[in-house]
């Protein structure tokens, strides 16, 4: 962002007591007062306030008033307590009452012709602030930067509405840091369309004479909204009439007159000319006149007289033949020459027309058009000889990008053979490759048909597999039952073939003995089971 600003002044211009235009001279107030007339305009000496609200966090100082102290109007509780300094440590500001000077004058905004540093500037000036801002609102919106502000002017004066506040900063950074921030954000989100305006001010000061400073230019208002235009901040736009509106201001005007004197700016063309007071066709475009200054069409004098009827009514004395396009003057009751615009106050003047000529005067025209004529003929052969030359070079030009135009058509028709070729071959490829996966896309299919089948299968096995486990797990039992009654079945025959065999073995014993009789006559008594039998019930078990 740049450094260089157009920085305003504030002037304030006091209504000069009678004392001292009496002692300034009569002869003095008529020079000055053609001058002062100019600045003001239609603006009239109205009752201004400035209401400075002081930091809390600093002392009273005799340079917190603007206005000299012999314009002021006595005004009560202009002094304030600063006792509470102390207790007021975090917050900066106060909403009680304020330094008050009231005065009677006019409010002057003069912005530099040139662009100068900002650097040194320490005052911000806020434009247009509505009046449904209060001043606590506005110390609340200026909430973040209070302890680098050492005070805040309001300046009110007949301007409806709105108010400007100025506030001065203590260092540059705090105020480039407050107009980066906020200039162009709303006061409000309620009113996001009421943006705030900032402008930088060099000085603020007081004045008698309405005069601006050297260099300077007061800043117009705008006759629709009553703000201060400011090309930096806003589009200006001038229309032909010379008056000046912001750009957004005159886009919401419906017409294409001027809101302020009703000039039409751009006149519709009509395919039939007809006169505005009377509204009847001329027979021919001569018969129709236009003025220059509103735009007013009317009759000519042998018609209706409309046109002369305007100049008498208006005072505007130029008409132009819509036929013709010459000028008539009115007043002079002939027709211009040349039209020009006066610079004082852009008003159509006319010029004179050429004096009558002598024969020596014509003789030495008619030498100078000779020369003249002589010297634009030797200029239009240079001239022909120049540009035929930078067309031939031009041509030569031609020929070559032509060449090398065509060798690169050759070089690109060439590779489009290639690409071509090589198109040609992917596609066959591409259909090779499309037959190949049509054959994958079939095994795959089968594949998975018999991937669903196996698992069927698969399933159905598992459950065979399930159900002869149980049938071997019954078996299994029964084989154990038969083999435990198996093996008592063998334990009971082994005990018979013992028995068997004590008795074969006993009755062997007895046919040898020679006691045959005392052994017949005895008796046999079966002791215990010996111990090798018990152990073989123990395995058994």
């Amino acid at each position: 962002m740049s450094d260089l600003v157009a920085k305003c002044v504030l002037r304030v211009e006091v209504k000069e007591d009678n004392q001292d235009e009496e002692a300034r001279g009569a002869e003095a107030m008529s020079n000055s007062t053609d001058a002062k007339q100019k600045n003001r305009g239609q603006r009239k000496v109205r009752d201004i306030s400035v209401e400075t609200f002081p930091s809390s966090l600093e002392s009273p100082r005799e340079d917190w008033g603007l206005l000299p102290p012999s314009s002021r109007e006595a005004t009560p509780g202009n002094e304030k307590e600063k006792d509470q300094s102390e207790e007021k440590v975090e917050i900066g500001f106060f909403s009680g009452n304020p330094f008050v000077e009231i005065t009677k004058g006019i409010l002057h905004l003069y912005k530099e012709d040139i662009l100068s540093s900002r650097k040194e500037a320490l005052t911000l000036c806020l434009l247009g602030v509505p009046t449904s801002i209060a001043c606590h609102d506005l110390l609340t919106f200026t909430a973040p930067c209070h302890d680098d502000i050492s005070h805040i002017r309001v300046l009110r004066d007949s301007s409806p509405n709105q108010y400007m506040a100025l506030l001065t900063f203590r260092n540059h950074e705090a105020a480039m840091e407050f107009f980066l921030t906020f200039n162009g954000a709303p006061y409000s989100t309620l009113e996001p369309d009421t943006l705030c305006r900032i402008v930088w001010v060099s000085k603020v000061e007081w004045a008698h004479d309405g005069l601006p400073p050297p260099g300077h230019t007061e800043l117009p208002i705008c006759p629709v909204c009553l703000e201060r235009m400011d090309e930096s901040v806003d589009g200006v736009l001038t229309i032909l009439c010379n008056h000046a509106f912001h750009a957004d201001c005159l886009e919401q005007w419906g017409d294409s007159t001027c809101p302020v004197c009703r000039c039409v700016q751009s006149p519709e063309t009509a395919d039939v000319s007809e006169c505005e007071r009377c509204g009847t066709t001329a027979p021919s475009p001569d018969s129709l006149w236009i003025c220059l200054i509103c735009g007013h069409v009317g009759c000519g004098r042998y018609q209706g007289g409309h046109a002369a009827s305007h100049y008498r009514e208006t005072g505007h004395c130029y008409a132009l033949q819509l036929g013709s396009h010459r000028v008539w003057d009115y007043k002079g009751d002939n027709f211009v020459h040349r039209l020009l615009q006066n610079k004082a106050d852009g008003k159509l003047v006319a010029s004179e027309g050429p004096l009558p000529e002598s024969e020596e005067t014509q003789e030495k025209v008619d030498s100078v058009q000779l020369e003249f004529t002589y010297l634009l003929t030797s200029q239009l052969e240079e001239q022909r000889m120049y540009f035929e030359e930078k067309m031939a070079k031009l041509e030569s030009q031609l020929s070559i990008e032509t060449k090398n135009l065509r060798e690169e058509i050759a070089n690109k028709s060439e590779e489009n053979k290639q690409l071509r070729t090589k198109l040609a071959t992917i596609s066959k490829e591409k259909q090779v490759l499309e037959k190949k996966l049509l054959q994958q896309s079939t095994k795959l299919t089968t594949t998975l048909n018999e991937l669903v089948e196996e698992r069927q299968l698969g399933k159905a096995l598992r459950n065979n597999q399930q159900q002869w486990q149980g049938k071997i797990t019954k078996l299994e039992e029964s084989l154990n039952e038969l083999k435990v009654t198996k093996d008592k079945e063998i334990a009971d025959l082994k005990e018979q073939v013992r028995d068997l065999m004590f008795f074969i073995d006993a009755q062997r014993i007895i046919e040898k003995s020679d006691d045959k009789e005392e052994i017949a006559s005895g008796t046999v008594s079966i002791g215990e089971a010996p111990k090798a039998v018990k152990k073989r019930s123990k395995k058994k078990k």
